[in-house]
């Protein structure tokens, strides 16, 4: 696929129609874009928290305590090397 639009602004611009960010520019330097979430955007991701913790309890929840300490130290020491 080929696109003329950089990956942000093809990704934000969806965000910023549905008014969950606004991306005012600089006022000094027109090139600089500083994005920033909105009322609207911090409602939605209110609204979010519990389905996306529900998915986590369904998908990993069965693994007890124990088992997802083993698993978050494995990822750790998976990405300690990508740092």
């Amino acid at each position: 696929m080929i696109t003329r639009d950089p990956d942000v602004t093809r990704l934000l611009h969806p965000l910023e129609r549905r008014n969950l960010i606004s991306r005012p520019r600089d006022a000094k330097d027109r090139r600089a874009v500083v994005t920033r979430i909105t009322p609207e955007g911090l409602k939605l991701l209110d609204r979010l928290d519990e389905p996306i913790q529900e998915g986590h309890r369904k998908q990993l929840g069965h693994l007890g305590r124990e088992r997802l300490s083993a698993l978050t130290e494995l990822l750790a020491a998976a990405r300690a090397n990508l740092e």
